[in-house]
């Protein structure tokens, strides 16, 4: 399995609320969004909010000579289902919200990488490592890293909000 597919699946078993239930993502309807009867359970209001959070957990990491803790599946849920705050902020678009998330943890997963490969030779992987920490291991030391890495992030994000929930 592929660590996209592993984090995919991480995403499913997120626990959201409905009715006063917690269930798991995966078990989610489009009606349970239209009807807003639906708790992502996460610590953003909305994707402006996720956005200033990633940038600065990003000049955090730079900062920081430890790998700090990021709830990848979490924020990944997020920029899939929170909506953008109408008001007070320059950027009220969706879509243009969630590419700068996007490009934010593509940015934050790159800082995690450079950070990994100066203390460790890629070939041997650490032994503490965790889901994030093993999406940025399957990465070469390449400059276009990125580009391929957006590319996965949209790709789990845009299923998720389309509620495609097969592999």
């Amino acid at each position: 399995m592929d660590v996209y597919e592993a984090l995919f699946q991480r995403c499913l078993e997120h626990k959201v609320i409905i009715d006063d239930q917690e269930v798991p993502l995966w078990k989610i309807k489009r009606e349970d969004i239209e009807n807003k009867n639906i708790n992502f359970n996460l610590q953003w209001e909305n994707l402006q909010d996720l956005a200033i959070s990633l940038y600065e957990f990003k000049k955090k990491q730079l900062e920081s000579k430890e790998l700090i803790k990021l709830p990848l599946y979490e924020v990944i849920v997020g920029i899939a289902f929170l909506k953008s705050k109408e008001s007070g902020y320059l950027i009220t678009d969706d879509m243009s919200n969630i590419y700068t998330c996007i490009n934010y943890l593509s940015e934050i997963i790159t800082a995690r990488i450079n950070h990994i490969s100066r203390r460790y030779y890629l070939i041997k992987k650490p032994l503490n490592t965790n889901i994030f920490d093993e999406v940025i291991l399957k990465f070469p030391q390449k400059k276009d890293i990125r580009t391929k890495n957006m590319e996965d992030l949209k790709k789990i994000v845009f299923k998720l909000k389309n509620l495609d929930f097969e592999i």
